[in-house]
């Protein structure tokens, strides 16, 4: 990191050897630093930054983003999200949620070989264990680094 007074917007630049997975996650992660998703609350329009984002969940066929303290009302359903979200930062854990791995503190096991995704806010969201790879492959790149 380098501070230069004369520099208009922040530029970063990722040199590697061999694209890795690693790699590839810090540059979806600074890529969606930027990103946002158009949500509502209270007949208001806010853009809620991804990074911002602790889970997305499903609803009554209706899309609501979770963040530390707000919860908002997303325009597209879970399907839509999904496909607009970097494949890297975030991960399906049951038909109807969507978790930021960055957010996730742990998994705990459950009765009847059910998982519980713990948030670093203390949340558990239900894995549905059609889902177990995707949270599988998510620890194993976390643990890798």
């Amino acid at each position: 990191m380098k501070e230069n007074p004369n520099m208009g917007e922040p530029e970063v630049t990722i040199e590697y050897k061999v694209m890795s997975g690693n790699v590839k996650r810090v540059s979806d992660f600074v890529k969606s630093v930027d990103k946002v998703i158009t949500c509502r609350k209270d007949d208001e329009e806010y853009s809620v930054p991804l990074n911002e984002i602790y889970y997305m969940e499903s609803v009554d066929k209706k899309g609501f983003i979770y963040t530390k303290s707000e919860v908002y009302q997303s325009t597209h359903r879970l399907l839509e999200l999904e496909k607009m979200l970097p494949s890297s930062g975030f991960v399906r854990v049951s038909r109807s949620a969507i978790i930021n791995v960055e957010m996730l503190k742990g998994i705990k096991n459950l009765p009847n070989s059910k998982l519980e995704a713990i948030l670093i806010n203390d949340e558990r969201i239900c894995v549905n264990r059609n889902y177990l790879n995707g949270i599988r492959d998510v620890l194993l790149r976390r643990n890798s680094l």
